[in-house]
């Protein structure tokens, strides 16, 4: 009964876990104006506007997702 009770408590701190990490990403999605910036090879710092910055956090999501 005890192992059970134990694997219980595992089982809610992962799904915990879970919805956490599902409702910070959900909120994160919408990339503003000065969430992304590109430097480039002369050491200068580009905005892209709302539209490339979103595409540059889809990409970053998308490699994180896939190293693990």
């Amino acid at each position: 009964m005890r192992k059970f009770l134990g694997r219980l408590v595992l089982l809610g701190a992962v799904a915990g876990a879970v919805l956490v990490l599902r409702n910070y990403l959900q909120d994160s999605a919408a990339a503003k104006r000065g969430d992304v910036q590109v430097v480039v090879d002369t050491g200068a710092t580009v905005e892209p506007g709302s539209a490339e910055a979103q595409e540059f956090v889809d990409i970053a999501r998308k490699v994180l997702e896939i190293s693990g």
